[in-house]
């Protein structure tokens, strides 16, 4: 094979799709960019069925979602982090797949909600996947993962009296979700390190509120 030849071979490979957005375009999810969505598309989806399509990689999936879905909701975090801090705990104790009550996987979501979904992410998704790729599996180790996310569920969970506190939490998740889904070690490592970050200004912030309090009852007293 001539260089040329070479080359027309690598240019007609098509560009590396991120497996977060293959699974809500195969779940019926539309990006409004491409026209209007198929008529025949059903109207909601089961938290069951969303579990079941994905299960061989239902953990990285259903955080990354639950991440995505949570970020407008400024003030109603409590919900999804109790939601991604269940998974969390699923992944310290090294279940293979994610468990919900029956009741939960009932549950009805429109399939609007992953359209929108899915539109926060096609605009960095091409970037996502170039960036990401199936590197330093020791990295991997899916207890401590558990871990991370559990301690991040946490801090969502709180109602901290901080405008954009979600982020901090949120943006590590969504980078533990890549890192599952595409099994990428090196996107492990950075959310480890951002749990490390979050940790540090948790106790600097918490450490800061203390003081504020003992201040106030002296001055009171």
């Amino acid at each position: 094979m001539d260089v040329e030849t070479a080359r027309s071979t690598i240019a007609a490979e098509p560009p590396r799709r991120l497996r977060l957005d293959e699974l809500l375009r195969e779940l019926g999810a539309h990006d409004a960019t491409t026209g209007p969505p198929p008529p025949a598309r059903c109207a909601t989806i089961t938290v069951g069925a969303l579990v079941d399509h994905a299960a061989h990689s239902g953990f990285g999936f259903l955080i990354g979602v639950l991440t995505l879905i949570a970020i407008p909701f400024v003030g109603l975090s409590t919900p999804f982090g109790l939601a991604i801090l269940l998974i969390g705990s699923q992944l310290m104790v090294g279940r293979r797949q994610p468990w919900l009550p029956a009741r939960a996987r009932r549950r009805e979501l429109a399939i609007t909600m992953f359209d929108r979904v899915l539109g926060v992410l096609t605009r960095r998704a091409s970037s996502l996947a170039r960036l990401s790729r199936r590197r330093w599996d020791a990295a991997i180790q899916i207890r401590l993962i558990g871990l991370g996310v559990v301690l991040l569920a946490i801090g969502l969970a709180l109602p901290l009296p901080i405008p954009g506190s979600n982020l901090v939490f949120l943006i590590p998740l969504f980078i533990y979700a890549i890192g599952l889904l595409e099994c990428d070690g090196a996107w492990i490592v950075v959310g480890h390190l951002c749990v490390a970050i979050d940790l540090a200004l948790l106790a600097v912030f918490g450490a800061t509120v203390v003081n504020v309090f003992e201040r106030l009852w002296h001055w009171l007293t």
